[in-house]
Order: C-alpha cells, then sequence, then structure tokens
C-alpha cells in the first residue's frame, strides 16, 4: 500500500513540474498582435507582432514600400547589400543622389582578391535584362556615375563578342559603324560617319575674290574645338570662270585664296578646312585591343 501512494505522490509531483515548465516556455514565447492578411508581420515589440511594410502579393511576389515623404537624401523601400562585414561600399556609405525605390549594394571590396560584388544583376532567357521609364523631360532614362576618374564609363557586347565602349575620357568605340538613321521616302535609312585614323574636325564656307585675292578667318568657335597652330587642310572649289585657286599663306586664325598666274578675278569660292582636335593631336591609330581582346579578327568570340 505504501508503495503505491509513493508512486501516486511521485506521479502528481512530476505533473506538476511539468506543467509549471510548460507556463514558463508558453510565457516565454507566447506573441501577441494584429495583423494584415497579405502582409508580412514584423516584431513591433519583444513580444508583440504588427504589420511590416513588405507584402505578398496573389502570384507569390512581395512589394516594399517605404512610406516616406519625397526628396529623401538617401533611403530605399528595398535595401540589399551584399557583404560578409554587413557594411555598405564606400559609394553606398556616402550616397546622397536621394532616395530610391530599389537600392542594390555590393559591399565593400574584398581585400584579399581585389574584387567586389556585383549590386545589382537582371538575368532573363527571352526579355530585356534591363527595362527604365521616366516620366521626368529634365532626367535621364539611364543614369551612369563612376567615382574614379581612370575607370571605363559604359560597355555591352552581345554574344559574337561585337559591341561599344566609352572608356575614361569618353571616347565611344564600336565594332561596327556610327550611324545617323534619316527618313528618307517612306523608310529609314541609316548615313554612316566619315572615319580617320585621326581626330579631324572640319568647317566649311564661301568666300569671293576681289582682284584676286580673299583672306578667310576661321570661326572663332572652330578655333577653341581644334589646334590651329599645327598644319591644317584647305580645299578650294571655284564657283566662276577663272586660272585656278590656291592658298597663299595659312596662320592659326586665317588664311590667304590667291587665282593662280596673279590672275584678279572677282569670283566666289567655296572652301573645307580639317583641322585637328585640340587635345588629340597624337592619337593615330589608338589601340583598343584590350577592351576588344575577346574578339578575333574573323569577328568571332575568342584569343
Amino acid at each position: 500500500m505504501r508503495i503505491k501512494q509513493f508512486a501516486s505522490i511521485l506521479l502528481l509531483t512530476l505533473l506538476c513540474c511539468s506543467l509549471v515548465a510548460v507556463a514558463a516556455d508558453n510565457d516565454k514565447a507566447y506573441v501577441k498582435g494584429s495583423g494584415t492578411g497579405g502582409t508580412i508581420a514584423v516584431f513591433t515589440g519583444t513580444k508583440n507582432i504588427g504589420n511590416s511594410s513588405v507584402v505578398q502579393g496573389s502570384s507569390g511576389g512581395v512589394t516594399s514600400t517605404n512610406k516616406q515623404a519625397d526628396s529623401l537624401s538617401a533611403g530605399a523601400g528595398t535595401l540589399g547589400v551584399l557583404s560578409n562585414s554587413g557594411s555598405l561600399s564606400g559609394v553606398g556609405s556616402g550616397w546622397g543622389n536621394g532616395g530610391a525605390g530599389a537600392w542594390g549594394d555590393g559591399g565593400p571590396n574584398d581585400s584579399s582578391s581585389g574584387l567586389a560584388n556585383y549590386a545589382v544583376v537582371g538575368t532573363t532567357d527571352n526579355k530585356a535584362g534591363l527595362i527604365t521609364n521616366t516620366n521626368g523631360s529634365s532626367y535621364y532614362t539611364i543614369y551612369g556615375y563612376n567615382y574614379n576618374t581612370g575607370a571605363y564609363i559604359f560597355g555591352g557586347y552581345n554574344g559574337g563578342g561585337y559591341g561599344c565602349n566609352i572608356d575614361p575620357l569618353g571616347d565611344l568605340t564600336c565594332t561596327g559603324s556610327k550611324n545617323a538613321v534619316v527618313p528618307i521616302g517612306k523608310k529609314n535609312l541609316a548615313l554612316a560617319a566619315i572615319e580617320s585614323p585621326k581626330n579631324w574636325f572640319e568647317d566649311f564656307g564661301s568666300e569671293e575674290l576681289r582682284g584676286g585675292v580673299a583672306v578667310v578667318r576661321l570661326d572663332s568657335k572652330f578655333i577653341q574645338a581644334v589646334n590651329s597652330k599645327l598644319e591644317y587642310h584647305v580645299f578650294l572649289t571655284p564657283n566662276g570662270d577663272c586660272k585656278g585657286l590656291y592658298v597663299n599663306q595659312k596662320t592659326p586664325t586665317s588664311f590667304e585664296v590667291r587665282e593662280l598666274g596673279n590672275g584678279n578675278s572677282n569670283i566666289k569660292f567655296d572652301y573645307r578646312i580639317t583641322a585637328l582636335r585640340k587635345n588629340y593631336e597624337n592619337a593615330r591609330f589608338v589601340d583598343h585591343t584590350r577592351e576588344f581582346s575577346h574578339v578575333r579578327n574573323d569577328g568571332k568570340v575568342g584569343q
């Protein structure tokens, strides 16, 4: 009888301890609050939950809304940071160009490899990898800025290795031609830019011989764009009967035209002048092998 009483007392004691433990655990884990269906919950206190700014859509996607005023100096509806230190990149830490709907930051540079993560990557199989729209008439649809003064600004290539890049000086280099598309009749036709090994700027005009002589002054704006102190070229076309024309003298601001054989005609003539672009005087057949090293001479990808 005593053994049965002892067993009962022991069982009752264990049951009471279990109830106390469960009550204690429930006291720690109990969370209260309310929310809206489809909204991702967020802790508003140590034991309270409420609505976050993230909402799950009917298709399974999520939407994050940052309900702050316009004209923020920084901030985003969604901020994604890829960093083992949990820190923004140097550019991200100093961001001050306004708020953004979505902000991607690749984190600081990896000191061991000198590489960093990409901030935003877009991939797709059958559509454009990136689409941007804006209604601002005074703003770019796409705007990119590299704080490193020696960095390339843009590069875009297809699977065949063809494409374009913009180097640190803003020079555009492409594997194809640079065309202006002009409406002609019922079609839009391409007119190709004339290419040259050197950077030539051109100007055109007309003047008139008086007694077989004319002095043509270079346009002041044209002089600022070229280095007219170096040799430049002038091509002449008479618009009337004469013995012929030649350039007698060139200066950085003008050139003199005379009629051949000491002629004294009074006729009009056209001229075309080509001069080297200022700061590009020595550029000739500039080597861009590094940027297009993935394109072979036959146009195929590979070395």
